[in-house]
Order: C-alpha cells, then structure tokens, then sequence
C-alpha cells in the first residue's frame, strides 16, 4: 500500500474532465486493465487512471484496483491535503447506486381476430410507473389505443410491441394474427304456424297462419289424423266425426322445416236432432 502515497504526486499530469457524469459500479468493472483504469476513490467518486499506470513509481501496485473501489486501500495510507486535492486532475463522474433493471411483459403473447375485430393486450412493467408506448407493425394491420385495445382493419399477420416510456430499450411484442372476416351464414329458414292449438266443432273452419322466416316460398298444408281437410290457403274444414290430429305448414324452400298445430274436433252438442223420415 505504500506505493499509494506516490498517485497525489503525479495526479497533476492528468487531464481534467469537465463533465462529472454518473456511473455504476458495473460501469466502473468494465475498466479493469493496467490500460483501462477506472477507480472509486472517496466512496461516491469515479477516477480514471488509464493514463497514470505507466507512469507510476510503484509498477503495478495500483492494478489489483482497478476497475473497483480502492477508497478503503487509498485511504489507508496517509497523504497530505494537497496531494489528495490533485485527485481532481483525473475525476470523470459519481459513483450510482444501480436503479432496479426495467422490464416489460406483454399478455396475451399470440392472438387472432377477425378484421372489424377486437383484443385486449395488458403490459406489465416492471421497476417502473411511467407507462408504455404502443406500435403496430405493419401499421395497416390495425390501431392501438393508449389502453392497449387493439382494432383490426386488414387481414394479415403483425405485431403489437409495447415499449417502456422510461427506457426504450426495453419492450414486449404480441404476435397478432388478423383473417378476413367470414360472411354471416345463409340464414336458416324456420316457420311457424298459429294457432298452435284449437278445439273445433265439426264441420267447423279454422284460418291457420304460417310465418315464414328466411323464405319467400311459401308453405305446403296437409292434416293427419282423419280430423278434416285444409286448403292450399290454410282454411281447414273440420271433419264430422270427432278426434285429434295435426295440421302441419312446411316451408316449399326447404322441406325439412316445417310447424305443427294440434286440432280436435269435437262434436257439436248444439246441432239439432236428425229429423225423422216419418214426420
């Protein structure tokens, strides 16, 4: 350590910096050569001594500190108050403590929509409170807004990034799959019929209705059960004789649709008596 009490003699063939940026002490391990020599001295002040290793009485005493903090080995050799203020002649900056690493995760990583679609992407970020920049590539894929809700407007493939407000080199990307968006279906036909139900007196007629849905094509009539007839129109004429059974509408355009409606026919307790042949 003796060797120390040689660097204030020589601080003054340094060259003075006149900026006194500030550093880690990773910044400071990456000058750790007999060519490239950064020192902490003072604790908190960064010292760049590439030039004076040379020069140095002691050959390679100062060294084994370079690139790290020799103010406990500096220290413990005395120097007078006018060596130590030559130190001047070699500062570059102070010493920082490391801010926490910023980083960014974005969710969900993959994810598909329809154009005219929506999805949601959520960043988190880590070590800082300052929020995110959000970027479409291509922008043509869709818009992002300052939520993260992203709106598809062309089919393609993409990506959506989110990048930290504080430190830019830092992001997260999605990959955004976007598909032309499929035409509605052809829509199914239905029918309906009313009324679903009703009790009729024989010889009776009843109008049904039939609602078509998706049709134009009109509706086939037909009744089962001996119950009576129907028409073309939906007038059903009840038969003379009582019972149950169906009256069905089914769509012309696709058979295989079609509405029921239940009918009895009952007898009709009003009609007078048959007249006797005799009277």
């Amino acid at each position: 350590m003796k060797n120390f009490l040689l660097w204030a003699a020589l601080l003054a063939g340094g060259v003075v910096h006149a900026q006194t940026p500030t550093y880690t002490l990773a910044d400071v391990a990456l000058h750790a050569s007999a060519t490239d020599c950064w020192m902490v001295l003072n604790t908190s002040e960064v010292y760049d001594f590439s030039n004076y290793i040379a020069q140095h009485p002691g050959g390679a005493a100062m060294v084994p500190y370079c690139g790290k903090d020799g103010t406990q080995a500096f220290n413990s050799v005395g120097h007078s108050a006018s060596a130590v203020s030559l130190e001047a002649s070699y500062l570059v900056g102070t010493l920082v403590t490391a801010s926490a690493t910023i980083s960014v995760a974005l969710a969900p990583a993959n994810a598909a929509t329809t154009v005219g679609g929506t999805l949601q992407f959520t960043p988190t970020v880590n070590n800082s409170t300052q929020g995110v920049a959000w970027n479409v590539a291509p922008a043509t894929l869709g818009t992002i807004s300052a939520s993260g809700l992203f709106t598809a407007t062309t089919a393609g493939s993409g990506t959506v990034t989110a990048t930290s407000l504080q430190d830019g080199s830092k992001s997260a990307s999605a990959t955004v799959t976007v598909t032309a968006a499929t035409p509605p279906p052809t829509g199914t036909i239905s029918v309906s019929i009313s009324p679903a139900a009703v009790t009729v007196n024989q010889g009776s007629r009843v109008h049904f209705h039939a609602t078509l849905t998706n049709s134009t094509g009109g509706v086939k009539w037909t009744s089962s059960g001996a119950i009576g007839t129907i028409s073309a129109y939906g007038v059903f004429t009840a038969a003379q004789t009582a019972g149950t059974g169906m009256v069905t509408a089914t769509s012309v355009d696709n058979p295989t649709q079609s509405s029921t409606a239940q009918v009895t026919v009952t007898t009709n307790v009003c009609a007078p008596p048959p007249r006797r042949h005799d009277d």
